[in-house]
Protein backbone atom coordinates (compact mmCIF):
# COMPACT_ATOMS: atom_id res chain seq x y z
CA UNK A 1 0.00 0.00 0.00
CA UNK A 2 2.81 2.40 0.80
CA UNK A 3 4.51 1.71 -2.50
CA UNK A 4 1.25 2.41 -4.35
CA UNK A 5 0.82 5.76 -2.55
CA UNK A 6 4.42 6.76 -3.25
CA UNK A 7 4.03 5.85 -6.93
CA UNK A 8 0.72 7.73 -7.03
CA UNK A 9 2.31 10.89 -5.59
CA UNK A 10 5.15 10.51 -8.08
CA UNK A 11 2.62 10.44 -10.92
CA UNK A 12 0.89 13.54 -9.51
CA UNK A 13 4.24 15.38 -9.45
CA UNK A 14 5.00 14.29 -13.02
CA UNK A 15 1.55 15.52 -14.07
CA UNK A 16 2.20 18.89 -12.43
CA UNK A 17 5.53 19.17 -14.24
CA UNK A 18 3.90 18.24 -17.54
CA UNK A 19 1.13 20.81 -17.00
CA UNK A 20 3.66 23.52 -16.18
CA UNK A 21 5.68 22.64 -19.28
CA UNK A 22 2.53 22.97 -21.39
CA UNK A 23 1.79 26.33 -19.78
CA UNK A 24 5.26 27.61 -20.64
CA UNK A 25 4.89 26.42 -24.24
CA UNK A 26 1.42 27.97 -24.48
CA UNK A 27 2.71 31.36 -23.28
CA UNK A 28 5.63 31.30 -25.70
CA UNK A 29 5.58 32.57 -29.24
CA UNK A 30 4.49 30.39 -32.12
CA UNK A 31 1.81 27.78 -32.43
CA UNK A 32 0.71 25.76 -29.44
CA UNK A 33 0.27 22.02 -29.61
CA UNK A 34 -0.77 20.17 -26.48
CA UNK A 35 1.16 17.06 -25.45
CA UNK A 36 -1.43 14.35 -26.01
CA UNK A 37 -1.34 11.02 -24.20
CA UNK A 38 -0.90 9.22 -27.52
CA UNK A 39 2.30 11.22 -28.14
CA UNK A 40 3.65 10.28 -24.73
CA UNK A 41 2.66 6.64 -25.29
CA UNK A 42 4.52 6.66 -28.62
CA UNK A 43 7.64 8.13 -27.00
CA UNK A 44 7.66 5.55 -24.21
CA UNK A 45 6.86 2.42 -26.23
CA UNK A 46 8.35 3.26 -29.61
CA UNK A 47 5.18 2.67 -31.65
CA UNK A 48 1.77 4.27 -31.85
CA UNK A 49 -1.19 2.31 -30.48
CA UNK A 50 -3.56 0.79 -33.00
CA UNK A 51 -6.80 2.78 -32.81
CA UNK A 52 -9.73 2.10 -35.11
CA UNK A 53 -11.46 5.26 -36.30
CA UNK A 54 -14.77 3.46 -36.56
CA UNK A 55 -15.02 2.40 -32.92
CA UNK A 56 -17.34 -0.57 -32.66
CA UNK A 57 -17.74 -0.77 -28.89
CA UNK A 58 -17.49 1.44 -25.83
CA UNK A 59 -14.01 0.18 -24.87
CA UNK A 60 -12.50 1.34 -28.18
CA UNK A 61 -14.23 4.71 -27.80
CA UNK A 62 -12.96 5.13 -24.23
CA UNK A 63 -9.47 4.12 -25.33
CA UNK A 64 -9.49 6.70 -28.13
CA UNK A 65 -10.78 9.43 -25.80
CA UNK A 66 -8.14 8.64 -23.19
CA UNK A 67 -5.34 8.80 -25.74
CA UNK A 68 -6.65 12.06 -27.21
CA UNK A 69 -6.71 14.00 -23.93
CA UNK A 70 -3.70 15.98 -22.65
CA UNK A 71 -1.06 13.83 -21.00
CA UNK A 72 -1.10 15.69 -17.69
CA UNK A 73 -4.79 14.88 -17.19
CA UNK A 74 -4.29 11.16 -17.81
CA UNK A 75 -1.16 10.95 -15.64
CA UNK A 76 -2.63 13.08 -12.86
CA UNK A 77 -5.89 11.15 -12.86
CA UNK A 78 -4.07 7.85 -12.54
CA UNK A 79 -1.92 9.31 -9.75
CA UNK A 80 -4.93 10.58 -7.80
CA UNK A 81 -6.68 7.23 -8.17
CA UNK A 82 -3.58 5.45 -6.84
CA UNK A 83 -3.14 7.87 -3.93
CA UNK A 84 -6.75 7.47 -2.77
CA UNK A 85 -6.95 3.78 -3.61
CA UNK A 86 -3.84 2.88 -1.63
CA UNK A 87 -4.51 5.04 1.43
CA UNK A 88 -4.34 3.38 4.83
CA UNK A 89 -7.73 2.44 6.24
CA UNK A 90 -8.92 1.29 9.60
CA UNK A 91 -10.22 -2.23 9.94
CA UNK A 92 -13.95 -2.89 10.23
CA UNK A 93 -13.60 -4.04 13.83
CA UNK A 94 -12.24 -0.62 14.78
CA UNK A 95 -15.23 1.07 13.13
CA UNK A 96 -17.63 -1.20 14.97
CA UNK A 97 -15.88 -0.64 18.29
CA UNK A 98 -15.89 3.14 17.82
CA UNK A 99 -19.54 3.27 16.84
CA UNK A 100 -20.55 1.12 19.83
CA UNK A 101 -18.57 3.30 22.21
CA UNK A 102 -20.40 6.48 21.14
CA UNK A 103 -23.87 5.02 20.74
CA UNK A 104 -26.65 6.27 23.01
CA UNK A 105 -28.45 3.00 23.70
Amino acid sequence: MTLGRVFGWLLVVVAALTASAEAVVALGTGSYESIATIDLWTLLTGHAPDINDAAANWADTAHALLLAMPAWIAIGGLGVIMVFGCRPRRRRAEYRETSMRFSTN
